[in-house]
């Protein structure tokens, strides 16, 4: 009985260490199979490094101002008897936007009319008589003096009369009224906006570093969310005489033409202050630049030793980006093919293939 039980057992040992034996030599295989997989090459889209001519430009951000923009208001309190504007309308220079009542002054320069007749008159004659020796110098400076103060309210009641009347001082486009008909008004109250946006001006500031790229008549270009993609060109107009103290930014005054009027006052502008040299330097797209705390790199297709093509990571420092490109100051050199399309799945020397142009 003990024999039997030996040798069940032993066999059962013996079948266990063929089975573990075929076992391991199938995972021994395995292994080596496993060790000698590669994966296939990753499939990547490539364009070449170019040479560019790219005119230098300094970022700045400003807002829009019209040439000329004011509040209107009276000079003299009064009621309002005429309105000759509407709300938004273009109107040239001279031409009558309000009427004050000014009846009582109208009425006094009648008066003051008569009166300054009556002294011309006394004057006319005292300077006869006095040719003649028949009335005394004092008599005759009286009756002088007594036509200037006559003249002199005549022509201040004309000028009390001219500012009852409000103009336009300058050629613009009106805002929106404030103002009615009957309504009394003092002096100083707004009674509408008036802006010249034959052109604008757009002011900004840099850094103090370029004030030697700076200077009078340089080019301006902008845009604007309200457009999106259209840029508007102007001139510098206009240097601050000092830096900021407070910033280290010198103030500049752009002028921009509006001959279309799609431009108005205080509108945000994205500006790009264009240097005066151009420059040529290598340019990729912006998806060929990957990014880490290391620094920015691209990866540049080279074949290896083989013949195999692989990606090889090369760090590169940027100047520039101008929308969907980027300028490298250095580390690429034109002509080099870089990854435009598949970097995420890169890392250094791994081997590619190229896609179908």
């Amino acid at each position: 009985m003990f024999k039997r039980s030996a040798l069940v057992v032993g066999g059962l040992i013996a079948l266990l260490l063929v089975l573990g034996g075929i076992k391991y030599k199938q995972v021994q295989a395995g292994m080596a199979q496993l060790a000698s997989f590669a994966p296939p090459p990753a499939t990547v889209a490539v364009v070449d490094a170019v040479t560019e001519r790219w005119q230098p430009e300094i970022a700045a951000v400003g807002t829009l101002t019209a040439k000329a923009g004011i509040e209107l208001s009276p000079e003299v309190g009064g009621l309002v008897q005429g309105l000759y504007f509407r709300s938004g309308h273009q109107v040239n220079k001279g031409d009558l936007l309000l009427q004050l009542d000014d009846a009582v002054e109208q009425a006094n320069l009648e008066s003051f009319r008569a009166q300054a007749e009556l002294a011309k008159v006394k004057h006319d004659r005292n300077q006869s008589m006095f040719e003649r020796r028949n009335i005394s110098e004092t008599e005759f400076d009286e009756s002088s003096a007594n036509l200037k103060v006559a003249l002199a309210s005549v022509a201040q009641t004309e000028a009390t009369i001219a500012k009852k009347a409000v103009r336009a001082p300058f050629s613009g486009v009106l805002g929106i009224r404030q103002v009615d008909l009957g309504q009394y008004v003092k002096a100083g109250d707004t009674l509408v906006s008036l802006q010249d946006v034959s052109s604008l001006y757009t002011d900004f500031s840099v850094p103090e570093h370029n004030l030697p790229d700076l200077y009078v008549g340089q080019t301006v270009l902008f845009n604007t969310s309200a457009y999106p993609g259209v840029d508007f060109e102007g001139k510098v107009l206009a240097l601050d005489a000092k830096v900021d103290e407070n910033t280290r930014n010198i103030a500049i005054r752009a002028e921009v033409p509006n001959a279309e009027g799609k431009l108005t006052p205080g509108m945000y502008a994205d500006i790009r202050l264009l240097k005066r040299d151009a420059i040529e330097p290598v340019t990729v797209p912006s998806t060929a630049v990957t990014y880490s705390p290391f620094g920015d790199a691209v990866f540049v297709v080279k074949a290896d030793e083989q013949g195999q093509l692989r990606a090889y990571r090369q760090y590169i420092k940027i100047s520039e980006r101008r929308g969907d490109t980027v300028a490298i100051a250095s580390g690429l050199e034109a002509g080099e093919q870089v990854v435009s399309a598949g970097t995420q799945k890169l890392a250094n020397e791994a081997p590619v293939q190229l896609t179908q142009p």
